[in-house]
Order: C-alpha cells, then sequence, then structure tokens
C-alpha cells in the first residue's frame, strides 16, 4: 500500500472511530500534539477533543468526504478536504459543509493524526 493509500485509509478510520465513539482507536490515531481547530474557531487539544466526545457536549452522527487531495512532504501529510459533517453540539443538531486542512505526521513507524483546520462553505 502507498502512503497516499495509507493516509486516506487512515483518515476513514479516524472518521469511523470518531463517528463510533471509539475512543481506544482516536487515543492511537491522534497525536499528542494535535491542534483541532474547529470551524467555529474553538481549538482542542488530543485530550481535550476526546474529552469534549466523551462528556457528550460534542457527537459525530455523521462524516462524509465530498473531496481529498493527500500530498505527501517526506514525514508529513497534508490533506485538502471537502467534507459534511452532521453533528449534535451543545445539544443541537447542526449539519457543516466546510473545506478543510489536515495534516497527518509520521511518528517513528506510525502515522498520527497532527491538526485539523476547518472552514465554513459559504450557502
Amino acid at each position: 500500500m502507498t502512503d497516499v493509500a495509507a493516509i486516506s485509509a487512515l483518515e476513514d478510520r479516524r472518521y469511523a472511530a470518531a463517528v463510533a465513539e471509539d475512543y481506544a482507536a482516536l487515543d492511537e490515531l491522534l497525536s499528542d500534539r494535535l491542534v483541532y481547530t474547529h470551524s467555529n474557531a474553538s481549538v482542542d487539544t488530543k485530550a481535550s477533543f476526546i474529552e469534549s466526545l466523551r462528556s457528550g457536549r460534542l457527537k459525530y452522527r455523521a462524516i462524509r468526504r465530498l473531496e481529498e487531495n493527500i500530498t505527501l512532504y517526506n514525514d508529513t501529510a497534508i490533506i485538502s478536504s471537502h467534507v459534511n459533517l452532521d453533528i449534535t453540539a451543545g445539544g443541537a443538531d447542526r449539519t457543516i459543509n466546510a473545506r478543510a486542512t489536515i495534516v497527518w505526521v509520521r511518528d517513528g513507524d506510525a502515522w498520527r493524526f497532527a491538526a485539523w483546520q476547518s472552514t465554513p462553505v459559504p450557502a
């Protein structure tokens, strides 16, 4: 499997883990230095992101990738993506149509999800 295919498969696994609330998988996939910038400009670390899911403040009901372009730079993969996210945040259901920049880094023998920055697509 090429690194591009591996990163795409890891993205599938990360999205599935978020929707399934599989905290063990998220703990494995997420970098300890994660910077997760939500579309509302709030920022989470690995610990605060997983805690927001555990507490129910944030729930991913469905995630759809509409577009994905993966570019490799040695031990870094940068993804330009278009996603639709069905979430529950603060008790309110929402669908977010966003563009996202996603960063994966090679950490030893494994790739880890290191950054997410999303921007809503205007209606």
